[in-house]
């Protein structure tokens, strides 16, 4: 199977990892930055580069930056292969490549891998990254049913679990599970004194992983999917007000309440 990656950064060098493990596949890629183009070449993470997409690619991912993937999707509206994104914002793309083509591409099946690192580029890039992680699908009516399974299998074959939502209900989701906290560590760590950092702890460091990655991208991100993580943040603040309702006041009992809670959430999780 010849695969295409558009972006030879995290997700796309570990998605080629991945597949390369069936010997079967070839991999190309597509990257403007000729840095990272080389470095994934000199890693062995792909075959060799192309200038565009080749009309017998047989699937293309879109591993660019969110606020890319509309244009790439319109770019290969036409193209007789399946064409899938990473992008972690569904329903702004969806609606912009509505508004461009007046359609969605029917072999265009919008995906979502829920792994990552703080790390960036070909250096990061992991061929177990997936492995047991979700992999979101988004399909919308005009999505083609066929397409959809084959996507489905390429997710599951570089070992993620997969699911299907609605793009607004990912979008809520991922406003809470990853772009809520990805924004709380930034302002934390940002508001922290220099001269405490070296006491930092394993707590500090758990907390603040997510803090160093790429604040160029996340904005972003922030910015596409202002609406669900405003949201979120409201929840949060009510939360947290709580909390500290229940601190100011010496009220022992309650904030122990909301605590527990929050720690059974948390072992519930690692159970499964």
């Amino acid at each position: 199977m010849k695969i295409v990656i558009v972006g030879a950064g995290l997700i796309g060098c570990s998605f080629a990892l991945a597949a390369r493990r069936n010997p079967a596949t070839e991999i190309l890629a597509l990257e403007v930055d000729a840095a990272r183009a080389r470095r994934a070449l000199e890693l062995g993470i792909i075959e060799r580069l192309a200038d565009q997409v080749p009309e017998d690619a047989e699937a293309v991912l879109l591993a660019v930056p969110s606020d890319r993937v509309a244009s790439w999707a319109c770019q290969l509206a036409e193209h007789p292969g399946l064409t899938f994104d990473a992008a972690s914002v569904k329903l702004p793309v969806l609606q912009a490549v509505r508004r461009r083509l007046g359609r969605l591409p029917p072999r265009f099946v919008p995906s979502h891998p829920v792994a990552g690192s703080e790390r960036s580029g070909p250096d990061a890039a992991r061929a177990d990254l997936f492995d047991g992680h979700a992999a979101v699908l988004t399909p919308e009516p005009e999505t083609d049913v066929a397409a959809l399974a084959a996507v489905r299998a390429l997710w599951q074959s570089v070992g993620a679990r997969v699911g299907v939502m609605s793009a607004a209900q990912h979008d809520r989701a991922l406003a809470a599970t990853s772009h809520l906290p990805h924004l709380l560590s930034f302002a934390y760590v940002g508001q922290m004194e220099v001269e405490f950092l070296p006491w930092a702890g394993g707590g500090f460091r758990d907390f603040t992983r997510i803090a160093a990655a790429n604040p160029e991208m996340w904005a972003r991100i922030f910015r596409m999917n202002k609406g669900p993580l405003l949201a979120a943040l409201a929840e949060f603040r009510a939360s947290l007000e709580a909390l500290e309702d229940a601190v100011r006041r010496e009220d022992e009992r309650q904030a122990l309440a909301i605590m527990e809670a929050a720690c059974a959430k948390r072992r519930a999780l690692d159970h499964g």
